[in-house]
C-alpha cells in the first residue's frame, strides 16, 4: 500500500531551495548567461546579457567551427571582513562560458564583438555566396 505525504506550501519552497543549493555545489564556478540568436540576410547575431562586464573581461574566440564566449566572474565584495557575518551569498568567482557550433556559411575572419551597457553583441557575417560555377568534365 502506498502512503501519501502531505506537504505545506512552505515545505515545497524548502525543497526547491535545497535543489538549487545542490546545483550550485556541483558546479560552483561554472555558470552560463542568457543569449538570443538571430539570423539576418547578411549575418547571424548573438546577443548576450553580461551586466557589469567590460570588454577586457571577455574572451571571444573562433576555433574551427566553434564560437566560444568566456567571461571571468570576480566577486567585488571583500571576502575577509571580520566585522561581518554572512547569512547568504550567491555571487561567486568563476567562469561564464557559452559555445556555439557555427554554420558553414560564416566568414570566420569577419566576426565582430561589441559590449555596451552589459549587453554583448556578436555579429557573425555570412560568406559571400558566389554564383554557381560550371565545372568542365574532361576525358582522358
Amino acid at each position: 500500500m502506498r502512503y501519501l505525504a502531505t506537504r505545506t506550501p512552505l515545505g515545497l519552497f524548502g525543497e526547491m531551495d535545497r535543489f538549487f543549493d545542490r546545483f550550485h555545489e556541483v558546479h560552483p564556478t561554472r555558470i552560463g548567461f542568457d543569449v538570443d540568436v538571430a539570423e539576418t540576410k547578411d549575418s547571424y547575431v548573438i546577443t548576450g546579457n553580461l551586466p557589469g562586464f567590460a570588454a577586457d573581461d571577455l574572451d571571444v574566440k573562433v576555433e574551427g567551427n566553434l564560437l566560444t564566449i568566456k567571461a571571468k566572474v570576480l566577486e567585488d565584495v571583500e571576502k575577509k571582513n571580520d566585522d561581518a557575518t554572512w547569512h547568504y551569498r550567491e555571487r561567486r568567482e568563476g567562469n561564464m562560458e557559452r559555445s556555439f557550433v557555427l554554420p558553414e556559411k560564416v566568414d570566420k575572419n569577419r566576426v565582430e564583438a561589441f559590449i555596451k551597457n552589459g549587453v554583448l553583441l556578436v555579429t557573425l557575417n555570412k560568406t559571400v555566396e558566389s554564383s554557381p560555377k560550371s565545372i568542365t568534365v574532361r576525358s582522358e
